[in-house]
């Protein structure tokens, strides 16, 4: 039996081939797009109820091969997104906008914006839109709604008007029903003066029936917008007195 003598350089190169054949492996792994947002949450703090919040999240690609935007969505329709560009190149950067319509909300608002893309490693990046949302100008109630109205029942309530601004003024008080009286009335002693107080009385001369109607309440600063303040109730005429036989 022969004995097979390999030379030294021969040897070498066997021992190096497992190496070389995991290098193109690495090259590979390498080889990936990378999606980065660094201000992933946007508090836009407090603002009027009236007003729109835009804000564009940066989104960069970190990564070695070209990253595509595949799909943006926010979490209600009161949100619109919008990315700059759908394909981004490695080291570039693109925007991805955002507008939320805070008209007719209230308190507290936190909407998530999902943005998809080929990141092998982040498929889904979240992004955030928080703050909070102010009624500038508000009636409390909102409404006065005093259902029907016997004799003995109340007639009057007391409705608070509120201002999430500071100190407020009614300069103007009315209605568009002559059955509805209207009192102004003094703050408190030491209040701040962002909360201001009427009386609104349902006439007792009213005959039996349906009363509908509306007081509106204009304030300084007078750029605030006049409250509108619906009023409903239904008179109850007395029981008829007994005619003696």
């Amino acid at each position: 039996m022969k004995t097979i003598v390999l030379p030294v350089f021969a040897l070498f190169a066997l021992s190096a081939l497992p190496a070389l054949a995991q290098e193109p492996a690495a090259d590979t792994a390498a080889l990936k797009p990378r999606i980065v947002c660094d201000e992933p949450i946007f508090d836009f703090g407090e603002r009027n109820n009236s007003e729109f919040v835009e804000h564009s999240f940066p989104i960069r690609n970190a990564g070695t091969l070209s990253l595509e935007i595949r799909n943006v969505h926010a979490s209600c329709g009161c949100t619109a997104v919008k990315p700059s560009q759908n394909v981004i190149p490695p080291g570039g950067e693109a925007t991805i906008g955002a507008r939320l319509d805070l008209r007719g909300r209230n308190g507290y608002q936190q909407k998530s914006i999902t943005v998809q893309s080929n990141d092998p490693d982040t498929p889904t990046l979240m992004l955030q839109l928080k703050g909070t949302a102010l009624q500038p100008l508000r009636a409390q109630p909102s409404a006065l709604f005093f259902g029907r109205i016997g004799p003995a029942d109340a007639r009057s309530r007391v409705c608070e008007v509120i201002s999430a601004r500071g100190p407020i003024q009614i300069v103007g008080l009315r209605t568009d029903h002559p059955g509805l009286l209207l009192k102004q009335l003094e703050p408190e002693a030491g209040a701040d003066g962002a909360t201001q107080k009427f009386e609104l009385t349902i006439d007792p001369a009213l005959p039996e029936g349906s009363v509908n109607g509306t007081v509106f309440v204009k304030i300084d600063p007078a750029d605030q917008p006049e409250l509108s303040i619906p009023v409903a109730a239904y008179v109850v005429a007395p029981a008829a007195t007994p005619t003696p036989p």
